[in-house]
């Protein structure tokens, strides 16, 4: 078994505010509707109710859980939704109204459809919830229970976990490897992670991939400071990036130096203000730590690219191939291993991947 995550299971595209609260019960939702279509059990469905055990239930009405349920059920997914298709899908829900199971079979549904059982912990992990669909009798058509497995990964009750079982030509299960593959091969940490990348993809899928993934990554950090008011929730908590952004933008044009480390706390603030907001973002690899790389990214766009500065060390919108190679390791090694993960992270060359763009192949991750 190898250390390496493909950068596309790593970082996926989704919604705040949480990728194995809202993520993964989407993800959830929209599955168990796929396979009752494919075993051509749609049409029999007259009903669907969804439990929400364990951490699921006691903390799942502050993460939006109910609300991506509502959204998957529907057929919705969190890689190409609209945010507000999902934000109050299921706190707001028309009274009377049917929902559109797959996003085309109509059933009767209502908010006491989705039950909360946080004293009930299923064996299997804490995040766990039970969908049941029933025919119009109130006989079981289909149910399954799914575990949300964090960074929106799930998995389904009674199947084996497949994160981990692909193949890749350049297999490696902790740093040392990785670093004894670059030296064997002559290659870079970012040039092995490409290699084992287009083992599953071409080239040209791969670049348009991570491309998406920047995009999505940056726009991200330009919604958030470019958005007032307040977050969702009891609290009421004012967003701050879009005044700091006001601030920076002012002291700039006074003649004042560029603030390239204020800028950067105003871009991780922008991401986590919209994952915060139930808007579109990256796991990176959850959504808690999502705002880190794209402000570090943001960061070597906008100070050091033009320069070059910074080429040999920058995490760059490229830099998700190094996150993925490093990433997945067990618990904190020893020093002597953490000193060689060390000697990985600073490895690094200038590749061109892209006719648009030029990045160092660098990251910064944590254990």
């Amino acid at each position: 078994m190898t250390a390496y995550v493909s950068a596309f299971d790593l970082f996926s595209i989704g919604i705040g505010p949480s990728s194995s609260h809202t993520v993964g019960p989407m993800r959830a939702a929209l599955d168990f509707g796929a396979r009752l279509r494919e075993a051509g059990e749609l049409d029999r469905v007259a009903g669907v109710r969804c439990a929400l055990f364990g951490s699921l239930g006691a903390t799942g009405l502050g993460h939006g859980t109910p609300d991506a349920v509502v959204a998957g059920l529907r057929g919705l997914a969190p890689e190409t939704c609209e945010p507000d298709d999902v934000r109050q899908a299921w706190v707001a829900y028309p009274e009377g109204a049917s929902l559109a199971l797959a996003g085309t079979h109509e059933v009767p549904f209502e908010k006491g459809d989705i039950t909360f059982e946080p004293r009930t912990r299923l064996p299997g992990h804490p995040n766990a919830m039970t969908i049941t669909a029933t025919d119009a009798a109130g006989a079981v058509v289909c149910e399954e229970t799914y575990y949300s497995v964090g960074g929106g990964f799930i998995r389904r009750d009674g199947e084996e976990p497949s994160l981990g079982g692909r193949s890749f030509p350049y297999a490696f299960s902790d740093a040392a490897g990785l670093i004894a593959l670059c030296d064997e091969h002559g290659l870079s940490i970012a040039e092995i992670a490409r290699r084992n990348e287009e083992s599953l993809r071409s080239e040209a899928e791969v670049a348009a991939g991570l491309d998406a993934i920047w995009d999505a990554m940056a726009g991200c950090v330009d919604a958030g400071l470019h958005s007032d008011g307040v977050l969702p929730g009891m609290l009421q908590v004012k967003r701050r990036a879009a005044a700091i952004r006001g601030q920076l933008e002012e002291a700039e044009a006074d003649g004042h130096r560029e603030l390239p480390g204020e800028w950067l706390g105003a871009f991780a603030l922008a991401v986590n203000e919209e994952n915060a907001a139930g808007g579109r973002v990256v796991t990176a690899p959850t959504n808690g730590a999502a705002g880190i790389l794209p402000a570090v990214a943001m960061y070597w766009w906008r100070f050091l690219a033009d320069s070059g500065l910074g080429a040999g060390n920058a995490v760059t919108p490229y830099g998700e191939l190094v996150g993925s190679a490093l990433l997945g390791f067990g618990p904190p090694a020893c020093p002597a291993r953490q000193a060689s993960r060390y000697r990985a992270m600073t490895r690094s060359t200038t590749t061109t991947l892209s006719p648009r763009r030029t990045v160092a192949a660098a990251s910064d991750v944590s254990c």
